[in-house]
């Protein structure tokens, strides 16, 4: 019987191990899974993502450089681009900028981000089949024509030169005649500027209204309702199984203590060495994956290199900051785990050391000279044990109970 519970134990030890090398191995993988679903299915962190790093690195900006006010936007214009294309010519970079953010305000851009992300989630955790995703342009036309538009011809007309007294004249006699003044490339004196302001501003709003209040970005899709279901279900999944991987490991943390685990120590050396070991693995990985994820960030966007320069560079810089975001929010779980697993250890092992019984060494035989030797009394007596006197003799009693 005691050979039998042996061979059980050591089994039950074999057992532990193996789920120790196990919980060791995916702890990483699913600690890296949970902090990267926690990024990109969260509306609010993608959306944060988006605005700090867009605008950070100057992407919004170079996009509206590139859409508004450059040669190939003149160019692609149906009516009146070779017009409008002399008035911009005297710019400087800051009134040119100046004019990008009337025409594009950092909190509409940020409030359109959070509305297409918010859309897009919206839609997959719904039922409506097309995610009907797009961007508001109510709030744009309202500041344009509220004193947008005033702001830009303001600075387009002073950046221009100063009309000369033949371009004056031939602004007053246009004006009589047809009643409405021409806009000369040149800022005129008063009441002309007036007149050439709100001439502009007249038209360029007729144009602002006539705008769409919305425009699509995604729409429809080329896919049949079933295809789509079938994205949602995936789509899913893939969040549910990132999200609650993390009950792996927590549950192999439990399978250890139900097989080894019997006291304190056993805690510090099931649980504590393998949270430290864990927490030691998924440091190294998160550092690999820090190092490398500018690669990885190109090798995951190569298929959509074809989709153009601005949209590859935009998926770019988004993908980079969710896997900074998420890293940074591993690296700090992962420096949990490896100060929980060593501080574990080394608690069960002092609680161990003040728990062990501690033994009295016996003393060992000495040479030493009798008392009576060194200081020349004689020793006492020996005292006799309790009932060896004279009194303890075997007999009759005797007294008052004789």
């Amino acid at each position: 019987m005691p050979g039998s519970n042996g061979c059980f134990n050591k089994g039950m030890k074999v057992l532990a191990i193996a789920v120790a090398l196990l919980f060791i191995l995916v702890l990483p993988l699913t600690l890296l899974g949970r902090d990267l679903a926690m990024v990109i299915f969260s509306p609010a962190s993608v959306s944060g993502i988006l605005r700090s790093r867009l605008n950070v690195s100057g992407f919004v900006n170079n996009i509206a450089a590139e859409t508004f006010l450059s040669e190939r936007w003149f160019d692609e214009m149906d009516i009146g681009g070779e017009e409008l294309k002399p008035m911009f010519q005297y710019l400087s970079p800051a009134e040119r900028e100046e004019i990008l953010t009337t025409l594009m305000p950092p909190e509409w851009i940020d409030e359109q981000l959070d509305n297409v992300i918010h859309s897009f989630f919206t839609w997959v955790e719904g039922e409506r089949p097309e995610p009907r995703i797009a961007v508001d342009l109510v709030p744009l036309k309202e500041g344009l024509l509220k004193g947008g538009l005033r702001r830009i011809f303001d600075t387009l007309i002073d950046s221009w030169p100063s009309c000369t007294t033949d371009e004056i004249e031939i602004m007053r006699e246009e004006l009589m005649r047809t009643g409405e003044i021409p806009i000369e490339i040149c800022e005129p004196p008063e009441p002309y500027r007036s007149q050439v302001l709100d001439f502009a501003i007249d038209e360029f709003g007729i144009l602002i209204r006539a705008q769409p209040d919305k425009i699509p970005l995604i729409d429809s899709f080329d896919a049949s309702p079933a295809e789509v279901t079938e994205f949602k279900e995936q789509f899913q999944f893939l969040r549910s199984v990132m999200m609650w991987g993390w009950f792996l490991p927590a549950s192999l943390l439990g399978v250890m203590m139900i097989l080894v685990i019997r006291s304190m120590r056993d805690i510090g050396q099931w649980w504590g060495i393998p949270l430290l070991i864990g927490g030691l693995l998924s440091l190294a990985i998160i550092g690999v994956v820090s190092a490398g994820r500018a690669d990885l960030a190109r090798d995951t966007l190569a298929d959509f290199a074809q989709m153009g320069t601005p949209l590859y560079r935009a998926l770019e810089i988004a993908l980079l900051g969710i896997l900074v975001a998420a890293t940074r929010l591993a690296l700090f779980h992962a420096s949990l785990i490896t100060v929980a697993g060593l501080a574990l250890w080394q608690i069960t092992r002092q609680l161990s050391k003040r728990a062990k019984p501690q033994t009295i060494p016996e003393p060992e035989p000495s040479d030493a000279v009798p008392t009576e030797q060194v200081s020349g009394i004689p020793a006492p007596p020996p005292v006799p044990p309790l009932g060896s006197g004279p009194d303890d003799e075997e007999g009759p009693p005797s007294g008052i109970f004789g």
